[in-house]
């Protein structure tokens, strides 16, 4: 069985251990024929770590294996992700999840829980649950406007471009960031292709050599993996939204790349693989 031991804080996939979280469950070699994700010693779970456990456990599933999590021994971190559908998505998919005594966290954080999605039909009902919800909670119209707006051209990135045999997850969650203030969380994920090789299908573009470089290209304007001059713009004004205003910050990790972008500028990282993408907008809801 292949173990995977998430951290005390857990923050993304690069925060795990590179000898078992870089192993891909599509590959036809991947060595073990079962999965454990341990969560029991995490006391605080953000979502784009929560993506991450969807996105590994639904390939691992999809491919056969057995899959099972164990559930932070933190009652409030156990409470949050239950909350957040983390368990009942897992268990939905064929995982084994042992989470008795969990009780559901207050929802209120909760914008949008952990949702499927295939089509960008399905993403505008999202995008729309998303908007409601936020005018719910009083956040004012324009906030809800680039809160799921963000939501929306990730997800859109997702079901046109990734080939994720297991479709795309994303969630809207609030949360009070202890470095950060009161922060929206807005985070995509899939397993598909991956953003490099997104990319290589367009002909007016050189075919990125790295996946951290086709990170960095595909926020650049107009950089669509469908080679059309009308689309890349949505990622590109998240990253320069990002780039200009205080409190946002955006992840993206495609592969063995990924790019952190805040207001100190970006850093790449190549230490865990993530099979397929993850893009993860995070915008301060300080005066929303």
């Amino acid at each position: 069985m292949l173990e995977i031991r998430a951290p005390r804080i857990f923050a993304h996939a690069g925060d795990l251990p590179p000898q078992s979280a870089s192993l891909d469950p599509r590959e036809p070699d991947f060595p073990e024929d079962a999965v454990r994700i341990d969560l029991r010693g995490c006391e605080f779970v953000y979502p784009p770590a929560a993506l991450w456990c969807v996105v590994y456990a639904a390939l691992v599933c999809h491919y056969g294996m057995a899959c099972e999590l164990l559930v932070p021994q933190n009652p409030e971190a156990a409470s949050r992700l239950k909350a957040a559908g983390l368990f009942s998505a897992l268990t939905e998919m064929g995982a084994d999840v042992d989470e008795r005594g969990v009780d559901a966290a207050d929802e209120s954080q909760i914008v949008l829980p952990l949702s499927i999605f295939a089509s960008a039909p399905e993403v505008e009902n999202l995008v729309d649950e998303t908007i409601e919800r936020l005018h719910e909670r009083g956040f004012s119209a324009s906030f809800g406007s680039i809160a799921s707006n963000t939501f929306g051209e990730l997800g859109i990135n997702a079901v046109q471009h990734a080939e994720s045999p297991i479709d795309a997850h994303g969630m809207v969650q609030f949360y009070n960031n202890p470095q950060h203030g009161k922060q929206f969380s807005c985070v995509v994920a899939d397993g598909g292709i991956g953003i490099r090789e997104s990319l290589s299908k367009n002909p007016a573009i050189d075919p990125p050599s790295y996946d951290w470089t086709a990170i960095e290209r595909a926020l650049d304007e107009n950089v669509s993996g469908t080679g059309s001059p009308s689309r890349g713009m949505g990622l590109f004004g998240i990253a320069d939204a990002t780039r200009k205003f205080p409190n946002r910050g955006l992840i993206i990790h495609s592969g063995v790349g990924m790019l952190m972008l805040g207001a100190d500028g970006p850093s790449q990282r190549t230490l865990v693989r993530f099979p397929g993408t993850l893009a993860a907008a995070r915008i301060s809801a300080q005066g929303a």
